[in-house]
């Protein structure tokens, strides 16, 4: 996808996530509305999380662990199966997404 990881004062721009989001849209084509709601809900997820670990560990979610956490998500998905040793940061989004929007709690 190519997408160059912005910031500002330390911090990744929120439309670098949206940017990362929209690429994938693009990637799929046509999706029907209920997935797009999905890709909303899942936008409106990562920047939240993406502020609060920022203001609770000072570090950035980048656009490269937002890339790595949706593959993870796909994956548990089709495999029903939380893959262990994972990033905490990464994990803790993965979770969040499951949770919220799967109603799955790994």
């Amino acid at each position: 996808m190519g997408i160059e990881v912005q910031q500002k004062n330390g911090r990744m721009k929120q439309d670098d996530l949206r940017r990362f989001f929209a690429n994938m849209l693009k990637d799929y084509g046509y999706l029907p509305s209920e997935s797009m709601r999905v890709m909303g809900r899942l936008i409106r997820l990562t920047i939240a999380y993406r502020d609060q670990w920022k203001a609770n560990h000072d570090e950035i979610l980048t656009v490269a662990e937002a890339r790595k956490a949706v593959e993870i998500y796909n994956s548990v998905l089709e495999s029903e199966s939380f893959p262990e040793e994972l990033d905490e940061k990464i994990a803790g989004l993965v979770r969040l997404w499951l949770k919220e929007i799967n109603r799955k709690f790994y």
